[in-house]
């Protein structure tokens, strides 16, 4: 997890709920001074992401205060209308991207892997991937634009019972679905592990917190978010949501008490936030 990120989840999974006032230099530098990020980092990649317009910063006498900008919040929302829609029915079809990048270029080959893979697709063959979720199109179209792709062929395509084979088949072509399972059960039981270890404090649970968050988001990235008819039997998706609800329940409102109190005791942590891990990628 990079310290970037660290920053992005601590303010909306934790300093946006408690307080909606701009936060001091000086709290964001002692709270993620508890995961092991020194001062002069945290001063750089929040600097970073004031530039970058995901912060907004302002003075008060020679202190520096930070406060999230709609393009953080926005940001969230769309990781949420992502996993949203990837959970939601599917309408039988494969979404499919056919591209071609210059053999020379190997770091541009690079990045549409990766974007590809952020957007829940799979190779079906080196230049060729799939995904059966119907805004995967929209979303690659968007961001392989300022790539250097020679052609880029969209497509959406159905099997039908004349070409042989199944959804189901092509899925465990296109992803390495028992190793997503795997890893995923293996951190069901570090949650469970840490569920029925002592209750933390709240600088424990805030910690806790984030640093789970982001090896499960690690986990994540390599999920698909496949619909139901076209998981492997035994599938443990939904286990690991139930057991990370259950630990949010456990660490989330002390690591918030924890954040109010180091602020100034001046707010204290609103009761409707959204405990679901995001595994959209």
């Amino acid at each position: 997890m990079t310290v970037r990120e660290l920053v992005v989840d601590l303010f909306a999974e934790h300093l946006d709920p408690v307080t909606d006032r701009p936060v001091r230099l000086r709290s964001l530098v002692e709270l993620l001074e508890a995961l092991d990020v020194a001062e002069p980092t945290t001063r750089m990649t929040t600097a970073a992401l004031r530039r970058a317009g995901w912060l907004a910063a302002s003075r008060r006498g020679r202190e520096t205060l930070y406060s999230p900008t709609e393009v953080l919040r926005d940001a969230v929302r769309t990781r949420w209308a992502r996993l949203d829609e990837r959970l939601g029915p599917w309408d039988g079809r494969w979404r499919v991207v056919i591209y071609t990048v210059p053999e020379t270029d190997r770091a541009a080959r690079e990045r549409v892997r990766r974007t590809l893979t952020r957007h829940g697709f799979g190779p079906l063959a080196p230049a060729t991937w799939l995904s059966p979720h119907r805004v995967a199109l929209d979303d690659v179209r968007t961001d392989l634009a300022g790539e250097p792709i020679s052609r880029l062929d969209l497509l959406t395509a159905q099997l039908t019972p004349e070409t042989g084979g199944s959804d189901v088949d092509l899925a465990a072509r296109c992803w390495d679905l028992h190793g997503v399972a795997a890893a995923y059960r293996q951190e069901i039981e570090h949650l469970r592990a840490v569920l029925a270890g002592p209750e933390p404090d709240g600088r424990q649970a805030l910690v806790s917190h984030l640093r789970t968050l982001g090896r499960v988001r690690r986990v994540a990235v390599g999920d698909p978010m496949l619909p139901d008819a076209l998981r492997p039997p035994g599938w443990p998706g939904n286990e690991l949501r139930e057991v990370w609800s259950e630990f949010c329940a456990a660490v989330v409102e002390p690591a918030r008490r924890y954040v109010a109190e180091l602020l100034g005791g001046h707010d204290r942590p609103r009761p409707d936030q959204r405990w679901t891990v995001d595994m959209s990628g």
